[in-house]
């Protein structure tokens, strides 16, 4: 017999407890309190009345981020839950694995919304007492959590996340394991119906939103213009130049020369576009997969290697072979748009910051529920 617990109800007057006709879905994304394990600077704590734990990010006076961790129904918040990139099957099936072996979510997936007024009430109100756990990061980073267990608060912070809609900023590959793992269970209710989530009003606590730029080893840089220039404008760039590339424009940086590439050629974006969705014409990702890496400067046979670099790994540097490509990042809104119409970016397309912490706060099956852990741990 299941027992975690079930989300606390939504009091409204009639239909089902949230307001709606009885038998029906909610529009947004329904969050569950759990049992969490906790980590602290030396111990682990094991919580055993079902909370939702509010989460702030410090460093100084600076509050870097507040949020609420909860346990998301996958089933419920299906239609509300907005990936925006798509996902590489392999890393897929490793944090499928990592869940198996741990048995449950270490690290939550991080879910943006807006507007969600009455859940910062809550939390603004909760964080004015103690926290339950504070862990300081090496970068001096001061992680709070706050257990969320007063019914009425509950209450109140399930109904308005029930009313909204949330983009899956971090954590797509996650979510579809999640997903892999409810399948594999052939439908059975249990605890891996539900998947550990952060959700931050980006409203409130903006979040950054960075590119991921490529490296391709095998591609110089002086060659890698040339083909482009084929199909799009090309302009040699001082290499002493360090500015950061605008929207729609893409740079290529050798060991010893730079280029801007812009304005691709509306025939040949079309062409490599053919069966894309028409709004990656205007994502810088797209554009670059589509019509250089897997267009013009792809090789005669096979494919061209590339890497996945942040920010904080090319600032500033030229590499020591083959070409590096920069790219501005899109905005929030433009994501938000995006996944609202079932549109999904490229892989590595985003890279939101600040990202949820792993081990601060694990939703365990074993914990949840009264079945053995083994059995849990072994999946199907």
């Amino acid at each position: 017999m299941s027992t975690y617990p079930s989300p606390p109800a939504l009091l409204t007057d009639r239909g089902a407890p949230d307001g709606r006709p009885a038998g029906t879905d909610p529009p947004g994304a329904v969050l569950h309190p759990f049992r969490g394990i906790r980590r602290s600077a030396s111990a682990l704590s094991l919580d055993r009345t079902a909370a939702f734990y509010v989460l702030e990010r410090r460093r100084g006076a600076a509050l870097l981020q507040r949020g609420v961790i909860g346990a998301l129904d996958l089933d419920a918040s299906r239609g509300a839950v907005l990936p925006h990139e798509r996902v590489l099957a392999a890393k897929v099936r490793a944090q499928h694995r990592i869940t198996r072996l741990v048995g449950g979510n270490p690290e939550p997936v991080l879910l943006a919304c807006r507007d969600a007024h009455a859940t910062d009430a809550v939390l603004r109100q909760a964080t004015r007492t103690s926290p339950d756990t504070v862990v300081t990061a090496p970068d001096g980073t001061r992680h709070s959590l706050w257990r969320l267990s007063d019914p009425g608060q509950q209450r109140v912070l399930a109904a308005d996340l029930a009313a909204r809609s949330v983009l899956i900023a971090d954590g797509h590959h996650r979510y579809a394991a999640a997903r892999e793992l409810r399948r594999r269970r052939y439908g059975r209710p249990g605890p891996w119906d539900r998947l550990l989530a952060l959700v931050v009003d980006s409203g409130r606590t903006p979040l950054g939103l960075r590119a991921i730029h490529r490296h391709l080893p095998d591609l110089a840089a002086r060659d890698a213009a040339a083909r482009a220039a084929t199909v799009a404008d090309v302009e040699e760039l001082d290499p002493a130049s360090r500015r950061p590339p605008h929207p729609g424009e893409l740079i290529l940086i050798g060991s010893d020369r730079r280029y801007s590439l812009t304005r691709p050629r509306p025939e040949s974006l079309l062409r490599a576009l053919t069966g894309r969705p028409g709004a990656w014409r205007r994502l810088d990702a797209a554009v670059l997969h589509c019509l250089f890496i897997d267009g013009v400067w792809r090789p005669p046979a096979g494919s061209l290697p590339v890497h996945y670099l942040h920010d904080g790994d090319v600032l500033g540097s030229a590499p020591s072979s083959g070409t590096l490509v920069l790219l501005a990042p899109p905005t929030e809104d433009d994501i938000w748009r995006l996944a609202g119409q079932g549109v999904r970016v490229p892989q590595k397309t985003t890279s939101f910051t600040p990202k949820p912490p792993p081990w601060l706060l694990t939703y365990h099956h074993a914990h949840q529920t009264r079945e053995p852990p083994d059995r849990l741990a072994r999946g199907t």
